[in-house]
């Protein structure tokens, strides 16, 4: 990843502390997709998979999908929303630091699941 990416993205996205997570998360970032496991409490888990049309810059709105597997048989569920690109690249950061890669599908954060199921904006989340 370049460079000035990284700085650019860096006062968004705690780039001094985790400078090796924000530039693996840039590069993830140009792939538009990841593929993910949510596990359920107490048992079970759902596979998903989140794809994205980024801005350029980290105040740039991305197009974020979701689409989360459900039980046998049955539809997947979608979702679809708006938000700043450095909040994606944190998540994205957060993915990777899970343990996420091409053959390791992990889990989002729970603010990202916070923020899309209850509405919690992600800077609450973490106080």
């Amino acid at each position: 990843m370049s460079a000035a990416l990284v700085a650019l993205f860096a006062p968004y996205c705690q780039g001094a502390a985790r400078h090796e997570l924000l530039s693996r998360a840039l590069d993830l970032l140009q792939g538009h997709e990841l593929k993910g496991l949510r596990t359920l409490r107490p048992t079970g888990e759902r596979h998903f998979a989140l794809r994205w049309q980024a801005g350029v810059a980290p105040l740039e709105p991305a197009q974020v999908e979701l689409e989360v597997q459900a039980g046998e048989g049955a539809e997947p569920a979608h979702y679809s929303f708006v938000l700043p690109t450095h909040q994606l690249v944190r998540w994205l950061m957060d993915w990777l630091e899970a343990g996420g890669g091409p053959q390791q599908p992990a889990d989002l954060p729970e603010s990202f699941w916070q923020w899309l199921i209850l509405g919690i904006e992600p800077a609450a989340a973490r106080t």
